[in-house]
């Protein structure tokens, strides 16, 4: 019979992969409705660029804070209050007048989600057993690319049936849902601060801990590759290379796809075959992406180019899961939340970043591949990062003991 904590485990795994799910599809929702909001609305290019960037800003500057009230306040109640905030946020995203209203609400957006990724990975580490933090969060954080897979499914027929308008009334409904479940069906765990939490010594013990920048500078380098073409291939596909709407929503998938599987099994790819050689399975994932951009550039068709891309979805999302496992080994249980929250910070803080400097390799080359080219630069980075340090220290176990986990069995 199955016992409470791997029960535990499981409904927390499945009601926070509900709650990303829900996340992505209300991130998506602006791009989406964007042609509709700029006609309704009277937003300029510009305008629209800033209310998607500055989304970013507030996110990523809220990630450490996030972790910080889950370590202090119980990771159950920051979840509920990130799915709550962002679902406020969402319905206000639908009654906006002006692209300065716009403006305000996505970065109130960014700090309702911004408290939220932090807080469940520290509910996922409360629960999970001590033997699968190496691998869960890296599974849970497959629900990203799942729901980029799945938005233009749900989000058109709504844009098409319902307008933009009530699209963001739908969607913040169905997030308050999802805080309902999870108040209503997560296991609490009751945070015990330390006189650290307190004192506001977090993030200096978190910083100090061996590993943690590497792994902050590493997701920065391999969200900036991620951001920058999220951000610029449907561009390039549309404008560039002159495929359909449609074709090229469906290529698209393909390489969210790869790492949907990527995410999925990395952690436990890791763990079986690196372990205590975790710089190995990073670096070789890194060289594999960067061969993948050097084919993007260098391939004319346009298959060629969305096969290279899959390529570099699945290896650099390899590393996205190293990033997110090696943690639950060095993180002590008191201050979970904050580190996780600080490694999510340099990978976030990519988003706001990479955009407009790939805009401006473009506006002075005139060239995609020459764009794709400069991405380069963050994968050779992250792999001499690597390379140079070697393996990853010794793993450091809480001192206190974990609420609810033993050393059997994964999610």
């Amino acid at each position: 019979m199955t016992s409470r904590p791997d029960r535990d485990a499981r409904l927390t795994f499945g009601l926070l992969y509900l709650a990303w799910c829900v996340c992505y599809l209300d991130r998506a929702a602006v791009p989406f409705a964007a042609p509709a909001m700029i006609r309704d609305i009277h937003m300029s290019p510009v305008q629209q660029g800033f209310a998607l960037g500055c989304f970013y800003l507030s996110y990523a500057f809220m990630q450490a804070p996030g972790g910080w009230l889950a370590d202090r306040f119980g990771a159950k109640r920051v979840v509920i209050a990130g799915l709550v905030g962002w679902s406020a946020f969402t319905l206000g995203t639908g009654l906006v007048q002006s692209a300065a209203a716009l403006l305000c609400m996505r970065l109130l957006f960014g700090i309702g989600e911004g408290i939220f990724p932090a807080a469940s990975l520290r509910a996922l580490y409360d629960t999970v057993p001590a033997s699968a933090r190496d691998k869960a969060p890296s599974a849970l954080m497959s629900s990203n690319y799942f729901g980029y897979l799945i938005a233009p499914t749900v989000l058109l027929p709504l844009l098409a049936w319902f307008g933009w308008r009530s699209t963001f009334y739908v969607m913040s409904a169905i997030g308050v849902l999802s805080a309902l479940l999870f108040l209503a069906l997560a296991p609490g765990r009751p945070a015990a601060p330390s006189p650290a939490l307190i004192g506001g010594n977090a993030m200096l013990r978190v910083l100090r801990l061996p590993g943690i920048d590497r792994l902050m500078a590493t997701w920065f380098f391999v969200s900036f590759i991620n951001k920058a073409l999220e951000s610029w291939m449907p561009t390039y596909l549309l404008h560039a290379r002159g495929v359909s709407l449609k074709a090229a929503g469906i290529l698209l998938t393909i390489p969210y796809l790869a790492a949907t599987v990527a995410a999925l099994i990395g952690g436990w790819v890791m763990t079986r075959w690196f372990a205590g050689r975790e710089d190995h399975f990073i670096s070789i994932s890194m060289v594999i992406s960067c061969v993948a951009l050097v084919a993007m550039a260098w391939c004319n068709a346009v298959i060629a180019i969305i096969g290279a891309e899959t390529v570099l979805y699945f290896f650099k999302t390899l590393v996205f899961a190293a990033v997110l496992c090696l943690p639950g080994r060095i993180l002590p249980q008191d201050i979970a939340g904050t580190g996780y929250g600080l490694i999510n910070f340099g990978g976030q803080i990519a988003g706001f970043v990479a955009p407009p400097v790939i805009g401006a390799v473009l506006s002075a080359s005139g060239s995609y591949p020459t764009a794709f080219l400069s991405l380069l630069v963050a994968g050779m980075l992250a792999l001499v990062l690597n390379i140079t340090l070697g393996r990853f220290g010794q793993t450091q176990e809480s001192s206190t003991p974990t609420v609810g986990a033993d050393n059997h069995g994964i999610v």
